[in-house]
């Protein structure tokens, strides 16, 4: 059904306080998105950060491994 099974999302509770929520709520009412691809992006984002991991840098190792 999927090309890659495990790209299927998965579900995680996340519990915040009405502060914190309405952030999250404010952004994504901005941005036109919803809460969840907001709360995603936001902890790809800061686990790339945490690990150091540089998509740009990334991207060109790929490259030149399928050359």
């Amino acid at each position: 059904m999927y090309q890659d099974p495990k790209r299927v999302r998965t579900k995680a509770t996340v519990y915040l306080d009405q502060y914190e929520a309405d952030v999250i709520t404010a952004l994504a009412n901005y941005l036109g998105v919803p809460k969840a691809e907001v709360m995603r992006q936001m902890m790809m984002k800061e686990a790339r950060e945490v690990l150091g991991v540089d998509l740009a840098v990334l991207a060109d190792t790929i490259a030149a491994c399928a050359s």
